[in-house]
């Protein structure tokens, strides 16, 4: 004959471990939930990623990598995380780790070219950003690749070809960056002279703000 008070023991010990056998399913299903929650915001391109693509009607999508590929028998494109391949036709501009790049389609005026070396044919890089944006494009004169560059006043200005007198009326409101502009003995060097003056436009036009 079976000892009830056996019995009722064994019972008790059976509950309580059901119990908590519920109990550590349900902490381990709330710490999974917690976890992929946390993942998902973590891993959100837009918080995390630097690379991203602007099509043509404005959207912008998000990379974790983004890629410029060239070589003889491919034509030039960006190859987005590893296996999404996108054409130069397909976009406006676009972000990488190495630089910005916006395509000539958007500028106001200047030369068709379809030469390039760090970014895709017919984009042109930007290389000071700030109030005023300085982009270099690549320009086949007939004989080699030579720089044109281009500048543009804020990030929704229009891009326009360089010129000494456009880019003094830029500047005009600016007298450190313009009286460096205008002394010829400065830097003959016209990449770094454009350079230096859009830095100085940009920084010292930030700190009378401040």
């Amino acid at each position: 004959m079976t000892n009830p008070m056996y019995m009722k023991t064994t019972k008790t010990i059976l509950s309580a471990v059901a119990a908590a056998t519920i109990i550590f399913s349900s902490c381990a299903t709330n710490k999974i939930a917690k976890v992929q929650i946390s993942s998902e915001v973590k891993g959100s391109k837009e918080s995390t990623s630097s690379s991203f693509v602007k099509k043509k009607d404005g959207s912008i999508v998000y990379y974790q990598s983004l890629k410029l590929v060239k070589g003889v028998f491919s034509a030039p494109h960006l190859l987005a995380d590893g296996k999404i391949k996108i054409m130069p036709s397909e976009i406006v501009a676009y972000q990488s780790e190495d630089h910005y790049s916006v395509s000539q389609t958007t500028f106001s005026n200047g030369r068709k070219s379809f030469v390039a070396v760090e970014t895709l044919p017919g984009f042109a890089v930007r290389v000071v950003k700030g109030k005023l944006n300085i982009y270099c494009k690549k320009f086949f004169n007939g004989r080699a690749a030579i720089n044109e560059f281009y500048i543009q006043s804020g990030n929704d200005g229009k891009i326009f070809t360089y010129s000494p007198e456009l880019m003094k009326k830029m500047i005009e409101d600016n007298q450190v960056a313009l009286t460096y502009f205008n002394d010829d003995k400065k830097e003959s060097d016209i990449s770094k002279k454009l350079q230096t003056t859009a830095e100085m436009y940009n920084s010292t036009l930030l700190m009378s703000k401040n």
